[in-house]
């Protein structure tokens, strides 16, 4: 089920990556591309304009001439421009069917904050899904996912704050790269972008409208091996993310709401359509990293993020921290002043990490294992 939505033709639509974008481009090239989105050019014209065409240079323009103009003030907003030959752009963003042929970055490499698991909903939660939405992302993230989600009011900003507390995650703009909407989450795309990544297909300067959002949501999803809905309306737009997932071959979830919750009508719409069904964090992890094996990642025991068979895994989040804490002889009431978190905490980490055979106890005193 999807709310209708009226869409503008130059950013929406199904195209696919023109010749000219899967190779590496020049700075001058990338510029033009700048300038061009900068100039009005959507990512359905530019595609349409660059289809066949032997270089960037060639479909540019007058509005390739500001291309050092256009780089130049990316620079002093402390982003980059990203194309789809670039390395950091991830993979799977590659395969959907309107692919953005230009994204605008803060932060670190996207490709090195993948496999991401989006997590939505609505901007009018409950205050139950609100707590909800933070422990998933906390856990989530703990098992070394990137949590992605859209830095909304709700659900989404809490996603996001539970996933700082634990690893990383990134967040989508439906706007420029320096208009953060709402603006009480400044501070919190701030420590996003610190902490992972905050992602705009819309050039500087442009403000938020109402169809920004679902052609921002195609991303969101397309970046994501997965899509969890905590609690929406029957009118809710993560509905309409819920549609880009499915169609773009991404398993979707839906959490358990109860029946008389008038702000779980959508979520109760997806589960009776077939959405995969979460009950609690401690399940939802499981299903995403069965889910994450399947499409060729493996975890390295709980202390790891998730990475390509082949590559080495590295601890992460309050793992990390954790585990830079042990010494060779630290108790549990040491770690857990060193790191500021709950001595509960701290012994459940440690068993885990015991498990991975990286560190062991004697007479309750912990240390690394060489």
């Amino acid at each position: 089920m999807r709310p209708k939505w009226v869409p503008d033709p130059g950013w929406t639509g199904d195209w696919s990556l023109p010749g000219v974008l899967q190779r590496p481009l020049s700075e001058k090239e990338r510029g033009m591309l700048v300038a061009m989105s900068c100039g009005g050019m959507g990512p359905a014209r530019l595609a349409s304009a660059l289809d066949n065409a032997p270089s960037v240079t060639e479909v540019a323009g007058p509005l390739g001439d500001r291309w050092r103009d256009a780089l130049a003030h990316l620079r002093t907003l402390g982003a980059r421009a990203v194309v789809p030959s670039d390395e950091e752009y991830p993979a799977l963003l590659r395969e959907i069917a309107a692919p953005p042929l230009l994204l605008f970055v803060k932060g670190g490499a996207l490709a090195d904050l993948m496999p991401a698991v989006a997590v939505v909903g609505s901007r009018a939660c409950t205050t139950g899904a609100r707590r909800f939405a933070e422990r998933l992302g906390d856990a989530i993230a703990a098992a070394g996912f990137t949590v992605v989600s859209g830095l909304a009011r709700g659900i989404d900003g809490a996603a996001h704050e539970g996933a700082l507390d634990a690893g990383a995650t990134i967040g989508v703009l439906g706007c420029g790269i320096d208009v953060i909407y709402p603006a009480e989450h400044r501070e919190l795309a701030a420590r996003v972008a610190e902490h992972g990544a905050v992602v705009a297909e819309f050039p500087p300067g442009i403000g938020p409208r109402a169809w920004h959002f679902p052609a921002r949501n195609r991303i969101l999803s397309g970046l994501s091996i997965a899509l969890v809905v905590v609690e929406a309306g029957l009118g809710s737009g993560a509905l309409i993310t819920a549609g880009f997932a499915a169609d773009q071959g991404r398993e979707v979830f839906a959490c358990i709401t109860g029946p008389e919750n008038p702000a779980g009508g959508g979520v109760r719409a997806m589960l009776k359509d077939g959405a995969a069904v979460i009950v609690d964090a401690e399940q939802a992890v499981e299903d995403l990293i069965g889910l994450a094996r399947q499409q060729g990642y493996e975890v390295a025991g709980a202390r790891t993020r998730l990475v390509r068979r082949g590559e080495e895994a590295d601890v992460r989040g309050p793992q990390a921290r954790i585990y830079d804490a042990v010494g060779g002889d630290t108790s549990v009431e040491d770690i857990a002043v060193a790191t500021s978190l709950p001595a509960a905490r701290v012994a459940a980490v440690l068993a885990e990490l015991e498990l991975d055979g990286l560190v062991a106890s004697k007479a309750g005193r912990w240390h690394r294992v060489a």
